[in-house]
């Protein structure tokens, strides 16, 4: 529904936020717009040059874009020695389920990010094989959870991706085999229905089971229902150690067989013995859209990734899910064979990488007992409790009944640069929306820093890319690969998702010994209009939406 910003509306909004950042009040009888944002330096999100300029609001548009000084607003916004820039879009976030428990997402909305990309790496929280509740709502299909989404109400918009693990598993349980033609046939209606009620497209996790059980042809089957809709496909591939080039070879596959555009979710090698292969997987890419394809990447700005402990067992100690994973873990002839595995690699394992135990840091444990060891390394467990590295995994993983979360620092940090740098990358923070009053355990610092790191660290201060392309990355390039043809570039008419930020002092503050920190330099962010933060106070307004694609999708 379209937000109206009626004076009652603006009195209130004024009475939450007396002390705003520069913010004045005009008499509504005199004022052109509903909020005016003055005299501040326009990134306009299209790559081209900045430029002084006052920007008009009226009710959930982009209304003017003039001279400084010309116009009045209701409510003023003073924006001098301020970037003016489209709200960011987070091209890959695992936000599902926080968003349903706290809609505020203040990790998010305090980055200046106003869309949330969820539903990624294959897992959204339906389609389920029934009914069941998932933080407090019943849920089947994928309308049943955008429909909670909107009941909950939310800070930021949320842009829905339906995942592959999610169906397969609906229809298949994890079972590594071919689905049967009806099953396919069954798989192919949960992703119509979803198109149907409003996803953006479809993720694939083929890495993790059960959808690393599948085959290429049956991604493709999938796709080409996603493609009727004009959908996207986004892929954590299959394998970004030592297959990673293949994987991408495959992920571009899917696409040209299919038809629709591709996202390669976080693109990075993995494990030091395959740095340096972004230096082929990236020319792939590039050949791919000379060739009419439509194939970017997201990536963020760390040299570490976070994940499930249990990504570091072997695909086929998973099969029957995590039950029989733990049964396998504690039986003493499997344990010896999925430890060999896990330091050795199988054959068929696409995402094995030479394990070093001091570089997996512990996010969550899962049993109170091991709480003490959230934020250390897996190789102070295995000193402190006299045995190897993957021993200590082995328990902690059976401890903590699978629960276990790791970050593992697996990247190059120049190559990171050389992705992030790339024209055909954009920023993705593969993180979730939290708030740090509640948030629990040590998570990835990317939850809530990736955005203002990217422009604070990698743009102001290793002036990797001009502020112009920086922006960009993070507002006409998502929102032009998700079919968003009114977001990410400030146009009049366009939806007014708007930050403003002091570039001179934005910084990600989140570090991977004390991750819940907001950031600096983010002083107003609006959202359709509405206001959600300013002088670094979150407003407790609500005023995000559910964003499908609008068709045609731009070239």
């Amino acid at each position: 529904m379209a937000t109206s910003f009626t004076r009652r509306t603006f009195l209130k909004t004024t009475a939450l936020t007396s002390g705003l950042f520069g913010a004045a009040e005009a008499d509504s009888a005199d004022a052109h717009f509903d909020i005016l944002i003055r005299g501040g330096t326009i990134v306009d999100g299209s790559g081209g040059k900045p430029f002084r300029a006052d920007l008009g609001i009226n009710g959930d548009r982009i209304a003017s874009i003039g001279p400084t000084g010309t116009f009045r607003g209701r409510l003023t916004l003073e924006a001098t020695n301020r970037i003016v820039s489209p709200g960011f879009i987070d091209m890959h976030t695992h936000s599902d389920r926080t968003l349903l428990s706290d809609g505020l997402a203040h990790s998010a909305i305090r980055q200046g990010v106003t869309t949330h990309v969820v539903g990624n790496c294959g897992s959204s929280p339906s389609p389920l094989g029934a009914p069941a509740t998932v933080k407090g709502q019943r849920l089947s299909t994928y309308g049943d959870f955008l429909a909670a989404l909107r009941r909950e109400r939310t800070s930021i918009n949320v842009c829905g991706l339906v995942g592959h693990n999610t169906i397969r598993r609906a229809v298949m349980g994890t079972q590594n085999r071919r689905p049967s033609p009806a099953e396919l046939r069954q798989m192919q209606d949960l992703v119509d229905e979803a198109m149907r009620s409003g996803a953006v497209g479809m993720s694939t996790g083929l890495v993790s089971p059960p959808g690393t059980y599948s085959e290429t042809a049956e991604i493709v089957a999938l796709a080409r229902v996603v493609a009727r809709h004009r959908g996207l496909y986004a892929s954590h591939i299959r394998g970004e150690a030592s297959t990673v080039i293949d994987a991408v070879k495959e992920a571009i596959q899917v696409g040209r067989e299919a038809g629709l555009p591709v996202e390669i979710s976080h693109h990075k090698a993995a494990g030091r013995e395959n740095w340096g292969k972004t230096r082929r997987t990236l020319p792939l890419i590039e050949a791919a859209n000379h060739a009419g394809q439509r194939v970017r990447v997201d990536v963020y700005p760390y040299h570490a990734g976070s994940a499930g402990l249990a990504q570091l067992v072997p695909p086929w100690a998973h099969e029957g899910g995590r039950g029989a994973m733990l049964a396998r873990l504690q039986d003493p002839v499997q344990r010896r064979r999925i430890a060999r595995d896990m330091i050795h690699g199988t054959a068929n394992w696409p995402n094995f990488f030479k394990i070093d135990w001091d570089d997996i840091q512990l996010t969550t444990v899962g049993a109170v007992a091991n709480r003490k060891w959230v934020g250390k390394k897996v190789a102070d467990v295995a000193r402190s409790r006299k045995c190897s590295g993957v021993d200590a995994c082995i328990d902690l993983l059976i401890e903590g009944r699978g629960g276990v979360g790791m970050i593992n620092f697996i990247m190059d940090e120049r190559e990171v640069q050389q992705v992030l740098r790339h024209p055909l990358s954009m920023i993705g923070s593969d993180g979730t929306a939290v708030s740090a009053d509640t948030a629990r355990g040590m998570p990835h610092p990317r939850y809530y820093g990736c955005f203002p790191r990217v422009l604070g660290r990698y743009c102001r201060q290793l002036k990797l890319f001009p502020l112009e392309t920086a922006i960009k990355k993070m507002t006409s390039m998502p929102a032009d690969q998700l079919g968003l043809r009114d977001r990410g570039r400030l146009r009049i008419g366009h939806a007014a998702d708007i930050v403003v930020l002091n570039f001179d002092d934005i910084l990600d503050r989140a570090t991977f010994a004390a991750p819940h920190q907001y950031p600096t330099g983010i002083d107003s962010v609006l959202v359709n209009g509405t206001l959600v933060i300013n002088s670094g106070r979150h407003l407790e307004t609500r005023p995000g939406r559910i964003l499908p694609p609008q068709r045609p999708r731009p070239n």
